[in-house]
C-alpha cells in the first residue's frame, strides 16, 4: 500500500490543476478566414471554465493584437511566431525551437493541417509525449485535396503523413469529416466537435441602414448576402450561373459579395456577370469586419454559400446567429437547414442551387425573417462556444486517462 500512495498523489495533482493546452493555428487576425476565431473562441472559452489555454499562431504582431483585443484574451495567451520561407508553407523554425525547449503542454490543439504547424505538433508529441488532438477543418475533403494536390503529396512524405497517423485523436467538425477521415485510412479516436458561435456575436446588433448607404444600395432592394473569400472553392460561378435563368425572380435581389479576392477569381467573376448581364443586381463591397460585418447581416434577407468544400464555416453560423436564413450546399455539414426549417441546404450543383434559389427569391421578407429566427434559436441552443468547450475538455480528460469515453467520440 505504501507504494500505492506516491500514485494517488500524482494522480490527484494532476486532477486538480488546469490541463495546460495550446491551440495551434496559422493566423488569428482579421484574415484568418475562420479558423483564428476557432482557436480563440476556444481558448477564451476553456480559460473561463477553469482551464489554462493559450494560442500559437503565425500572424504579424499587429494581427495578433488585433485578435487578442478583439477576443479580451491576455498577452501570455496569444502568442505570434515568425516563418522562414514563403508564408503559405508556414515553416516556423521559431515555434519549432519553442516546442522543443521548454513548453510542456498536456494537450496540443491543431487547427489545420498540410503546413509546417504540422511538424510543431509532432516534435511535441515525440519529444515531451504531449496528447495530440488534429483537426483538418475540411482539408481531407476530395475537393480540397485536389487543390495544389502534388504540393499536399510534398507535404505527405515530409510530416503529414505522421502527424496524422500518430495524432492522440482527430477532431471532426461534421459527419462528414468522419467519412473523410476514413476514406483517407486513418484508424484514431475522432472527436465530433461542431464549430459554434459566441453569446457576444448572437446579442450584437446590426445598423441595416449604414450598411445600405455604405454599399450605395436602396431601402427596397433585397439583399442576398455571401460573406467569405472570393476563391474558386466556394462556388460563386454556380451561384452567378443560378441568378441568370432566375431573372423573372430577381426583380429588386441584389447578390452582395463581400470578401478578399484570391487567384484574381473577382475578375472572373465580372466577366461572367457582364456575359449574363447581371450587372444590376451583382455588388461588391470588399472585405468586410468587424461592426461592418454585423451591419451586412443586419441588412441581408437571404444568406448564400454556394461552396464545393467546408468543413465546418463558421459564417453559416454568424449567419443564422444573426438571424438570416441560409442557402448553402452540401458541400458543407449542414443538415440542420433542413431539420431546423431554417434555410436551404442543397446539391453541389447550379441546377440544386437554382431550385433552392426558385423558392427562396420568391418568399416574402416576413416568412424569410421567421426561418431565420428559428436559426438563431438553433445556434443559442446547440452551437455555443461554452458546450463545445465543454466537450472538448471532457475529450482532453479521457485523452489523459481522467475520465471516461465521451459519447461524441468515434471509434473503430
Amino acid at each position: 500500500m505504501r507504494g500505492w500512495q506516491p500514485l494517488q498523489k500524482r494522480l490527484a495533482a494532476q486532477i486538480s490543476r488546469p490541463m495546460a493546452t495550446i491551440h495551434v493555428v496559422a493566423k488569428v487576425g482579421r484574415y484568418s478566414y475562420g479558423l483564428g476565431a476557432v482557436a480563440l473562441n476556444l481558448a477564451k472559452e476553456q480559460i473561463a471554465q477553469g482551464h489554462d489555454s493559450v494560442v500559437w499562431c503565425l500572424d504579424r504582431p499587429d494581427e495578433v493584437e488585433w485578435g487578442r483585443q478583439l477576443f479580451g484574451l491576455g498577452l501570455r495567451q496569444v502568442r505570434g511566431f515568425a516563418t522562414c520561407g514563403p508564408a503559405s508553407m508556414g515553416y516556423t523554425p521559431e515555434m519549432e525551437r519553442a516546442a522543443l525547449a521548454g513548453e510542456r503542454p498536456d494537450i496540443v490543439h491543431q487547427h489545420s493541417i498540410w503546413c509546417g504547424l504540422s511538424r510543431v505538433t509532432r516534435q511535441w508529441r515525440k519529444r515531451h509525449r504531449a496528447v495530440t488532438v488534429v483537426a483538418a477543418h475540411g482539408a481531407l475533403q476530395p475537393w480540397a485535396l485536389k487543390k495544389s494536390a502534388w504540393k499536399k503529396k510534398l507535404a505527405l512524405l515530409a510530416y503529414e503523413s505522421a502527424n496524422l497517423r500518430e495524432a492522440t485523436c482527430l477532431h471532426a467538425c461534421g459527419e462528414n469529416e468522419i467519412s473523410d477521415y476514413r476514406e483517407y485510412s486513418l484508424k484514431n479516436p475522432i472527436a465530433l466537435l461542431p464549430n459554434a458561435i459566441s453569446a457576444r456575436w448572437i446579442e450584437s446588433v446590426g445598423d441595416p441602414s449604414r450598411f445600405r448607404a455604405a454599399a450605395g444600395l436602396s431601402g427596397d432592394s433585397r439583399i442576398m448576402l455571401y460573406l467569405s473569400r472570393i476563391t474558386p472553392k466556394k462556388g460563386l460561378p454556380m451561384l452567378i450561373e443560378s441568378m441568370n435563368g432566375l431573372r423573372d425572380r430577381l426583380k429588386s435581389w441584389i447578390l452582395v459579395i463581400a470578401g478578399m479576392d484570391e487567384f484574381g477569381h473577382q475578375r472572373e467573376l465580372e466577366a461572367q456577370i457582364r456575359a449574363c448581364d447581371l450587372g444590376p443586381h451583382v455588388r461588391f463591397v470588399g472585405p468586410l469586419q468587424g461592426q461592418d460585418k454585423r451591419d451586412a447581416f443586419a441588412a441581408a434577407d437571404l444568406f448564400v454559400l454556394p461552396t464545393h468544400s467546408e468543413g465546418s464555416p463558421v459564417v453559416v453560423l454568424e449567419a443564422l446567429g444573426a438571424g438570416v436564413p441560409v442557402l448553402t450546399t452540401k458541400g458543407a455539414p449542414w443538415a440542420d437547414l433542413l431539420r431546423h426549417d431554417c434555410g436551404w441546404w442543397t446539391d453541389i450543383s447550379v441546377c440544386g442551387i437554382h431550385d433552392a434559389l426558385y423558392d427562396a427569391l420568391a418568399l416574402p421578407r416576413t416568412v424569410l425573417a421567421a426561418a431565420g429566427e428559428r436559426g438563431r434559436n438553433l445556434v443559442t441552443r446547440e452551437y455555443s462556444w461554452t458546450k463545445t468547450a465543454s466537450k472538448t475538455i471532457r475529450l482532453y480528460e479521457w485523452l489523459r486517462g481522467l475520465g471516461p469515453t465521451p459519447e461524441f467520440v468515434h471509434l473503430l
